[in-house]
């Protein structure tokens, strides 16, 4: 990730939002860091919020140095979440994910160090139906 990439999703994480993009060419909506449009290769861009909740495509627990003291390793999942405006973002989820993950997510916003630079999502009981 680049450093203007870093820069920009620590603002994220200062405003408590998520923001994603909107193509001002063909209005199409995409994740926080797309350069170009993927529908219309546009290049003008506008940071719009997101609701901040979807589902998750795919995960994968992975082990990770743990802060602090104990840098023994700790399992992390990191999954890739479809949200609910359509856009898809990497992230890391913060709890276990249950199986089958028909669970929505919702965005987190807490401080994180610079090693920490995906949105962190939560799992969220299943809505009524």
């Amino acid at each position: 990730m680049t450093a203007g990439g870093v820069t920009r999703l620590q603002g994220l994480a200062q405003k408590c939002e998520l923001m994603i993009q909107r193509c001002l060419n063909c209005t199409t909506l995409l994740a926080p860091l797309m350069a170009t449009c993927s529908s219309c290769q546009g290049s003008e861009l506008e940071r719009v919020p997101s609701c901040g909740i979807g589902s998750i495509v795919s995960s994968k627990v992975v082990q990770r140095e743990a802060a602090g003291r104990d840098r023994g390793l700790v399992p992390c999942t990191i999954a890739i979440v479809e949200l609910d405006e359509g856009p898809w973002v990497y992230t890391w989820i913060d709890g276990e994910v249950p199986a089958p993950s028909d669970c929505p997510v919702r965005v987190e916003f807490r401080p994180a160090s610079t090693a920490e630079q995906l949105p962190v999502f939560s799992v969220r009981a299943p809505l009524p139906r």
